[in-house]
């Protein structure tokens, strides 16, 4: 066979790996938008030149989706004036050993903790028997916590157990921050939201119970509202400890996370329990999506994947490459991200693995994984696959030292 003549056929023959399939439809875990919006640029300078690469991962370490964050807090804030700060304010303690922060709310007014005063059952307790430790925020900062201009922490001293203690600052001079967080205390609020990357017009649900131990506790207060980066609330109503909110068609076109705030009331053995919980979300205009079917060169390693566009923008694509070892067992080998400017209408972005990641023992069948696409300029996550891509069930291939032509036929099941 001649030179000319080779090259022909091995042309063909990876031109024969090159198969068409369509994405696997969203699990309960993807985002996936239902339709999509011509959002405007959002300022400032952006790269625009393309960029892909891909890396080897270890195939016996695994990979999985991480849940969304648990929030677990015991711990409250409030805000109260000058004058009430000057009256004295109560602090509800369920353990001993409760840290207290007071903030001013500009800035301006620092905190002398040592001006800070305590009593209980109507008796003023002498400050150096009051508290454990105290810092203003100097040393706070100096100790590597970032703490608002003027704060102050004070933590009450063990031995005066817990209940109800009256807070004093009798030069107050302005609005305060009360920060209580009860370190030892068995009272928690545990808070989490279903998904922690949502697009603007999907469902928010968000699931919260207070605990004493490991024991949810019946009855109580629960109330909560998702907060916009610019400060916009919306209120989320709770029933049988879940809230569900649907997100805003016009979210999402302010950078930065939104908030999951919520507030818990108890009263337990005749005492006040107040606990707050914060989470956040990220919530994203629906720009682009996936669209059209998925082209696998088998040859190449290299998915082709259709966008469809509404709102120019740099969008990146990632992904990980899982292969089939010689125990039947599909494994990660490989990650790879890529991303372009793109115009709106409709177009294309490809994830390219390398051959020389895949290690010896592991082949085809090959499976996509863990694919996004996101938004790089408007910061978001925009459509999602926990399994994206299955190749049709063929016996496993083992990689072979030398190159050979690769096998014709293989193609991509739904």
């Amino acid at each position: 066979m001649n030179k000319n003549l080779l090259t022909c056929v091995m042309s063909l023959a990876l031109a024969s790996t090159a198969q068409a399939a369509n994405l696997l439809p969203p699990g309960d875990g993807d985002a996936s938008p239902s339709r999509l919006v011509a959002a405007p640029l959002p300022p400032g300078d952006f790269e625009r030149q393309p960029v892909s690469f891909a890396w080897a991962l270890d195939p016996m370490a695994g990979l999985s989706r991480p849940a969304p964050h648990l929030a677990e807090s015991r711990e409250y804030w409030t805000q109260v004036d000058a004058a009430e700060l000057q009256r004295g304010i109560p602090i509800d303690t369920s353990a001993p050993g409760a840290v207290i922060r007071l903030s001013p709310v500009d800035g301006r007014a620092a905190v002398d903790p040592s001006l800070i005063r305590v009593s209980k059952s109507g008796r003023t307790i002498a400050q150096p028997q009051s508290f454990q430790r105290t810092a203003n925020a100097a040393q706070l900062r100096q100790a590597g916590m970032d703490v608002p201009e003027g704060s102050a922490i004070v933590q009450l001293a063990k031995e005066h157990g817990q209940g109800r203690f009256q807070l004093q600052l009798p030069k107050a001079r302005d609005r305060y921050l009360v920060h209580v967080y009860e370190p030892e205390s068995p009272y928690v609020l545990k808070a989490q939201a279903a998904r922690g990357q949502l697009l603007a017009g999907d469902t928010l649900e968000v699931a919260a119970v207070m605990q004493r131990g490991a024991s949810p506790l019946p009855g109580g207060e629960l109330e909560g509202q998702l907060v916009s980066p610019s400060g916009r609330s919306y209120p989320l109503n709770f029933g049988g400890g879940k809230a569900r909110l649907t997100v805003p068609l016009e979210a999402g076109h302010e950078p930065g996370l939104w908030e999951v705030q919520l507030f818990a009331g108890q009263v337990q053995g005749g005492a006040s329990v107040q606990r707050d919980a914060r989470t956040a979300v990220e919530i994203t205009r629906p720009t682009a999506r996936f669209a059209g079917s998925v082209a696998f060169n088998a040859a190449a390693l290299r998915f082709d994947l259709p966008v469809q566009v509404a709102a120019e923008g740099r969008y990146e694509l990632r992904g990980t490459l899982y292969a089939t070892g010689r125990d039947g067992v599909s494994r990660p080998v490989s990650q790879a991200q890529a991303a372009t400017w793109l115009q709106p209408g409709q177009r294309n972005l490809s994830l390219a693995f390398q051959r020389g990641h895949v290690p010896t023992g592991f082949g085809a069948p090959y499976e996509l994984r863990f694919l996004e696409l996101k938004d790089q300029t408007r910061m978001g996550t925009l459509d999602t696959r926990e399994l994206a891509v299955r190749e049709r069930g063929a016996s496993p291939v083992v990689r072979p030292v030398a190159p050979v032509v690769p096998v014709r036929g293989r193609g991509v099941e739904r």
